[in-house]
């Protein structure tokens, strides 16, 4: 496949777009050599306001969709009893959901697939299919960690607020009031690293930054290294939108220099310790750690025999040493659905930012204007899948693709991981949201708001 051309079609764009990017709002770059994806999250180029390969097995000879009976209960929910939602997930619905799972993953080639759906109560229902390792056909479980993309964007964004709320910066404040010497920085403020719109070119489509990361898979990469690719800036700060994964690293430095921590002893001290996330971190210092198996990731090959290539191999980072490395704040959290799934619900169910803080996350309206591929407040895409609004981030990069929507008409949430690169997670959101039926619609929790320090 010929470097710098995305996959994949996606419906005709304005001719604002200089290019066409690949489902939903993500960016897709595939590496030369290597043909390696390292693009994840969500995003059309920019928009600017006016002025040897292992084979999938046959789907009946693989591992079968586990489902849990049992409720959950909800983070941030005192005591955790489940209640009344606990009729909605009966066995009736939880067969559709398990039948529906196996139907798209045999429809799309998956190799393996974790799901997750749970309710407002935390009632919730968990499946998992396939292969973490076609090879050794060592399948998928539960705690089979995945790479999570620019999934990983959700928690660094609510990072960032956590500290605005503490006076430890502020939204408007200059990149350069923290990184005097980085020249691109000049202009921009944090909300614009945020919300992408601080004109800074994406790195990740610089070719000769991709040969690099193909070349030598087994480096370890620092920000400061990724950020020479960046391109000059494309827009004056706030004049446009364009997804860029330099905005979270430089977003990365910031908060350690204003801090004097590790963005990943961060987030483990105030949200993965804290909501038990247990099977979640950053991979920003060391790889995945045991004895947790890890989903190899593949690169599926859209030809009629459907082979995929393992871009993982015997890493402990995911998908592999340069590339997790090279994301690092942008996309290098490793993670399992259901952790994601109780991240969503806490995050966007009010128990992990301020009243204000969740506001201000969840403020489309300032991007609306510069005409994002879809709509985007700080850290967060809103996306509506079959009529409903969701809150929530995609991840794609080398070998994974992943979806976290949380439904807040009814407070759902919907968690799809799969360790291939070539289908758009959102379908299986999708038709897990109409095997799930209606729910009855819930009110947002604000009166409830608990902050996690």
């Amino acid at each position: 496949m010929h470097p710098g051309i995305p996959r994949g079609s996606s419906p005709p764009r304005s001719s604002r777009t200089r290019r066409t990017h690949r489902d939903t709002a993500r960016v897709l770059v595939v590496v030369a050599l290597a043909a390696t994806v390292v693009a994840c999250g969500a995003g059309s180029e920019a928009s600017r306001s006016p002025g040897p390969s292992s084979r999938s097995a046959a789907p009946g000879s693989e591992p079968s969709v586990l489902g849990s009976e049992r409720p959950v209960p909800s983070l941030g929910a005192p005591g955790g009893a489940a209640s009344s939602s606990a009729d909605l997930l009966t066995t009736g619905v939880r067969g559709r959901l398990a039948a529906e799972l196996l139907r798209l993953r045999a429809a799309h080639h998956l190799p393996g697939v974790q799901a997750v759906v749970r309710l407002g109560d935390g009632e919730s229902w968990s499946a998992h299919a396939g292969f973490a390792d076609v090879a050794t056909r060592s399948a998928v479980s539960p705690t089979t960690l995945f790479d999570t993309g620019s999934i990983t964007k959700t928690f660094v964004a609510a990072l960032t607020l956590q500290l605005v709320g503490e006076g430890v910066l502020g939204l408007d404040d200059p990149v350069a009031r923290w990184l005097p010497a980085f020249a691109p920085g000049r202009g921009v403020t944090i909300r614009d690293l945020l919300d992408h719109t601080s004109g800074i070119g994406e790195p990740f489509n610089n070719r000769a930054l991709l040969a690099s990361l193909a070349a030598d898979r087994g480096r370890t990469w620092t920000p400061a290294a990724v950020l020479r690719y960046a391109s000059p800036p494309v827009f004056a700060p706030g004049h446009g939108w364009l997804y860029s994964n330099a905005n979270y690293l430089i977003l990365g430095e910031v908060l350690q220099v204003a801090t004097g921590q590790q963005v990943a002893t961060m987030l483990q001290r105030r949200f993965f310790g804290p909501l038990g996330l247990t099977h979640t971190f950053l991979q920003e210092q060391a790889p995945a750690p045991g004895p947790d198996p890890v989903a190899h990731g593949y690169e599926a090959v859209n030809d009629a025999t459907w082979t995929a290539t393992d871009v993982t191999g015997r890493s402990r980072y995911l998908p592999f040493t340069s590339l997790a490395t090279a994301l690092g704040t942008a996309g290098g959290l490793v993670s399992t659905a259901d952790d994601l799934s109780r991240w969503a619900d806490a995050l966007y169910g009010g128990h992990v930012l301020s009243p204000s803080g969740l506001v201000q996350m969840l403020d489309f309206g300032l991007t609306s204007p510069l005409r994002p591929r879809w709509p985007y407040g700080l850290g967060v895409q809103r996306v509506t899948l079959d009529g409903q609004t969701s809150w929530g981030h995609s991840g794609l990069l080398s070998g994974y693709h992943g979806a976290m929507r949380y439904f807040p008409s009814t407070g759902a949430v919907i968690v799809v991981l799969v360790n291939a690169d070539a289908t758009d997670p959102d379908t299986l959101v999708s038709g897990l949201l109409e095997a799930l039926g209606t729910l009855p619609p819930t009110a947002l929790r604000g009166s409830d708001l608990a902050v996690s320090r």
